[in-house]
């Protein structure tokens, strides 16, 4: 029997394509950056998606074996700054999957997160962790964004992916 399984490039995508319909919706609606926000101390918008991304990208480096880049260097300055490091970790995912074996995947490693002290996880379980994560704060997002009376016009659940059938 085989297992049925989501791979991570389909969830590479889904989340690519939820991170450009936010980016083009947050283009034609700025001052929503602006929003008062308390998800994971944020005091905006702009700081929550500062810290979606900021996963996102230093997750990235650590499953690359990079230098990771401090919390405090990423910017949370204009959209194109936000979207940028959205865009290196992005690409630095897509250079892990294209490289990475089933040891790779299964390697455990430590990692030294913001709030949790030193954790250990296997690379395959930090690559979706990484998505998970920025799907669990757009769902948060739309919810907050939407009660602030900003409604968003598309599908976000995993079923409206174009990632799969």
């Amino acid at each position: 029997m085989t297992t049925a399984a989501i791979t991570l490039e389909e969830l590479l995508v889904d989340n690519e394509a939820a991170t450009k319909k936010w980016q083009s919706w947050f283009a034609a609606h700025p001052a929503a950056l602006d929003v008062p926000c308390a998800i994971y101390n944020s005091d905006t918008v702009r700081g929550l998606l500062k810290h979606i991304f900021a996963v996102e990208l230093r997750h990235s480096q650590r499953l690359l074996g990079e230098e990771v880049t401090a919390y405090d260097a990423i910017p949370v300055g204009s959209l194109d700054e936000l979207m940028a490091v959205h865009a290196q970790a992005t690409q630095n995912l897509r250079r892990f999957l294209a490289t990475a074996n089933d040891a790779a995947l299964l390697e455990v490693i430590p990692l030294q997160t913001v709030s949790a002290g030193i954790l250990h996880a296997s690379r395959r379980k930090l690559f979706a962790h990484i998505q998970l994560h920025s799907m669990r704060h757009w769902a948060q997002l739309s919810s907050l964004l939407r009660e602030g009376g900003y409604k968003t016009d598309w599908p976000k659940d995993f079923l409206f992916s174009e990632s799969m059938e």
